[in-house]
């Protein structure tokens, strides 16, 4: 119970015990240290402590009674403003401290990326800055977590070959321009899982798999080989299914109707 609120509070920094002593505090209305103890199951020998370190972290409040104090949970809207206010302070101290530090990092190095989260946070990054051109590999899973910048370089007119994988043939993409890539049942048994390459301005690259919410294996790179590699990895499906728009007939005739003979190279 409560995994997934102790897991998030563990990010703000709070232990697990002190996640639960506070969020039994914040279901059950204010208590003692004896009664905190018992509704958040954490132990009586640690429970002081931790009640002492939540009121110095802000999350909890006291009042003071003629034998015991009693402890209330701080609303967790009061909570949001406050760690978003001393984030925005840490990071504009630590932008100013460290504006002065090289950036520059080894070109030919493969970056790995890990977790969903991450990745895309790489992408939209890269994104914001692309001026000239973007390939993009991507599948429907995963294109609402960049639509947002891809419609703004479209919006600039930047040249843009998106190639869209999906398993449904009427999904509907907010993009002019686009190739939707046929054979997904084939691609996925063939790599285990979807991916994503996305190719910007010739300079860098970020491109691996994406095996679930949780477990990818991706890298970012600068590496000019590499680079040249991934963009003709999406140029050439583009090449291809821009053929099989205007050689469509002829092209089922002799591969079949959704192309799967085209994969036949031995």
């Amino acid at each position: 119970m409560f995994d997934k609120e102790i897991s998030l509070l563990n990010k703000l920094g709070l232990t697990d015990s002190e996640a639960k002593v506070y969020l039994a505090l914040l279901r059950n209305g204010s208590a003692s240290g004896y009664e905190a103890s018992k509704i958040s199951a954490v132990p009586r020998s640690k429970i002081y402590n931790i009640l002492e370190s939540l009121t110095m972290k802000g999350y909890i409040l006291f009042a003071e009674e003629e034998n015991n104090n009693r402890y209330a949970a701080v609303p967790i809207d009061e909570i949001e403003k406050k760690v978003k206010n001393e984030t925005n302070d840490i990071l504009d101290e630590l932008t100013t401290s460290l504006k002065d530090f090289p950036s520059n990092t080894d070109l030919d190095y493969l970056w790995h990326i890990r977790q969903n989260s991450n990745v895309f946070a790489k992408c939209r990054e890269i994104l914001q800055r692309t001026e000239s051109e973007l390939l993009l590999q991507i599948w429907e899973e995963d294109l609402p977590k960049l639509l947002p910048e891809i419609k703004r370089l479209e919006d600039k007119g930047i040249r843009m070959g998106i190639v869209y994988f999906s398993n449904d043939e009427k999904s509907e993409v907010p993009l002019e321009k686009y190739c939707r890539h046929g054979l997904v049942e084939e691609k996925l048994e063939e790599m285990g899982g979807r991916w994503i390459t996305l190719v910007s301005d010739m300079k860098e690259v970020v491109f691996g798999q994406i095996i679930s919410d949780l477990t990818v294996e991706v890298i970012w790179t600068e590496s000019r080989p590499l680079i040249v590699l991934a963009a003709e990895c999406v140029r050439h499906d583009m090449y291809f299914y821009k053929n099989a728009d205007i050689f469509k007939e002829a092209m089922q005739k002799e591969l079949g109707e959704d192309f799967l003979k085209v994969r036949d190279i031995f």
